[in-house]
């Protein structure tokens, strides 16, 4: 077959190729102006970004963290001047290689820099802080390499400096770096990676009012990312300062005073509901967080047996003991269950049905009213008086004074204790409530837990005339007044009565720390940790320290207008009275000590 094409042929074919060309170069054409219409129009100001971004860098400037104050403002939570390293996600071209250098420089394992390196890809001209607080040398070291780290800076910067270390660490709380789960909650975009964050405490509480605004300061850059000159600068707005209702003095005190014992320690102003004294031991110090911290020392303080880290104050559950006897009587009194002049006769045990349940003294009190009975704190008079009320309304006094709810204070992670019903037990055992609960339950044993500042709320409220606070760490002008109990002055007045017999009285539980120049009323608890109420234990010194009582104290003075009402528990510390006590006499005493200074000062400045 032939292809050669005649004189028509080949120019009819010829004019058919020129055809398609035009065709396809006017399509092209369109495609390309389209394109140029939807870059310049529509989406002209992403591409402009993308090219200022090549020149143009954007760094915000962390803003002061607002201090944390005692209530004659002394800082607790400062801010001390220190340098961070970060980078520039955007400018960062080759991971490892930076990474491998910055951690010779560092002298750190590489693998946490690649990490955040990686994490920070999603906001790429947010700059990222790799390492904060690094030392002089360190700063210098990485100074003489800069001009060949691209994206890598030093910034001045302040940290947070706990400045009494661990006198009120789990007030204060700490500060770490954002967590990835928090960062992917999405809640702000005011933080990037690697900033710090409160966890614990005021610090995380009051997160949102410490932290203040950030600023930004716009760079020009060259080709390598280094910075040529500013172009503006917004600056960044300070946190604010929280002001706590804590006076860091008698803190002090109540922490000298645990000696480094279990245990927690809480002052209230019965009146406000303000909180003077939160010390929970063992402590820690908070500044240790704000170090990268190694994996084996996260370990050995976070699986400690004694639980540094717990907040015992708001954590620590205890059984209440005769702490709870003040419950019993108020609502033995409230309904006219008992007359306080009523007498009861201890002969030193007590028997229901088959169980027969012993009074701590052996031989008996004989007969015995509610104040003798408060004083002295009989066990078989509170037995029979809880027998007589029933678990109901024990219950229902206890709920209304706060018990088996959290308090409502400002910090996280508070615990609600245990105020045992029917209907709890049948939920949690599956079994009903039986005759001897109520009477263990009466001397504050058996499914009793409270938390010791559930113990000074609950207990303000019986002493300052029936006024229920809901206890605060933070000074501010708001009312925290949750209710008005309604409870009678008479029935109060006979409650004060036997808790000042506690101290003063002659056979008072407390009597020891009886001090002529102030009035103090109280009441201790020594709490069974080993169970044993209708047999006799073995003597304290024969248990092993996990199964000794805790010891419980809480005191209040004056007797008649309370100004200061402090609770201590030690974990496994013995007999209230012996243990307890004396730490809430340390408190109370200091209290009239600074009272009579800050007394002594007005006059001279009158």
């Amino acid at each position: 077959m032939s292809h050669n094409l005649t004189g028509p042929e080949l120019e009819e074919a010829l004019r058919w190729k020129a055809k398609m060309l035009m065709i396809f170069v006017f399509v092209l054409f369109c495609i390309l102006l389209l394109r140029l219409v939807n870059m310049q129009i529509f989406n002209g100001s992403y591409y402009e970004g993308l090219s200022s971004n090549n020149r143009i860098r954007i760094v915000s400037i962390n803003a002061t963290r607002g201090k944390i104050l005692d209530r004659n403002k002394e800082v607790l939570a400062d801010n001390r001047p220190a340098y961070n390293l970060k980078i520039m996600p955007e400018d960062i071209r080759n991971v490892h290689d930076i990474s491998g250098r910055l951690g010779l420089l560092l002298e750190q394992n590489n693998r946490d820099i690649i990490e955040k390196i990686t994490q920070s890809k999603m906001r790429p001209y947010d700059p990222v802080t790799i390492a904060r607080d690094i030392s002089f040398d360190q700063v210098a070291r990485i100074e003489a390499e800069l001009f060949t780290l691209p994206g890598v800076s030093i910034d001045a910067t302040n940290e947070r400096d706990y400045v009494f270390k661990d006198l009120a660490s789990h007030i204060l709380g700490f500060l770490g770096e954002i967590s990835r789960k928090e960062l992917q909650r999405g809640q702000t975009r005011e933080y990037v990676s690697g900033d710090l964050i409160g966890k614990t405490g005021i610090e995380f509480s009051c997160e949102d009012e410490l932290r203040g605004v950030k600023g930004a300061r716009v760079f020009e850059v060259d080709a390598l990312g280094r910075k040529i000159k500013i172009l503006s600068e917004r600056p960044a707005v300070p946190g604010n300062d929280i002001v706590l209702t804590i006076d860091k003095r008698l803190q002090l005190v109540a922490k000298e005073s645990l000696r480094s014992r279990s245990g927690a320690v809480v002052a209230l102003v019965p009146s406000t509901g303000e909180v003077l004294v939160m010390t929970s031991s063992p402590g820690y110090d908070p500044n240790m967080f704000m170090s990268p911290m190694a994996p084996e020392a996260w370990k050995q303080i976070s699986e400690d047996p004694l639980h540094p880290l717990e907040n015992r104050a708001i954590r620590g559950q205890y059984p209440p003991a005769s702490i709870f006897k003040v419950v019993v009587a108020i609502a033995g009194l409230a309904t006219k269950t008992i007359a306080p002049q009523e007498k009861i006769f201890c002969p030193g045990d007590y028997t229901l049905g088959a169980n027969t349940y012993r009074c701590w003294k052996t031989d008996g009190h004989g007969d015995i009213s509610m104040v003798r009975a408060i004083s002295e704190s009989c066990d078989v008079y509170f037995y029979k008086l809880g027998e007589m009320l029933g678990i109901d309304r024990i219950s229902k006094y206890a709920s209304d004074l706060g018990f088996g709810k959290p308090t409502g204070i400002e910090l996280r992670d508070e615990l609600s204790g245990i105020n045992p019903t029917r209907q709890w037990k049948q939920k949690r055992f599956g079994s009903s409530w039986k005759p001897g609960d109520t009477i263990i339950t009466s001397i504050g044993q058996g499914y009793n837990l409270v938390t010791p500042l559930q113990v000074a709320k609950a207990m303000s409220a019986l002493v300052n005339g029936g006024r229920l606070y809901k206890p605060s760490i933070i000074v501010s002008q708001g009312e925290h007044l949750e209710g008005e109990l309604e409870f009678g002055k008479a029935d109060l007045d006979i409650i004060k009565a036997g808790l000042r017999s506690v101290v003063d009285g002659e056979l008072g539980t407390a009597r020891h720390i009886h001090n002529p120049m102030f009035a103090v009323g109280g009441k201790t608890g020594t709490a069974q940790v080993a169970r044993g109420y209708s047999s006799k234990l073995p003597d304290e010194s024969d248990l092993p320290y996990h199964l000794r009582d805790h010891a419980w104290f809480f005191g209040f003075s004056p007797v008649e207008t309370p100004e200061i009402l402090v609770v201590a528990v030690v974990e496994h510390g013995g007999h209230g009275g012996s243990i307890a006590a004396p730490i809430v006499r340390d408190v109370i005493k200091e209290f009239y000590f600074l009272k009579g200074m800050e007394d002594e000062q007005i006059r001279e400045d009158n």
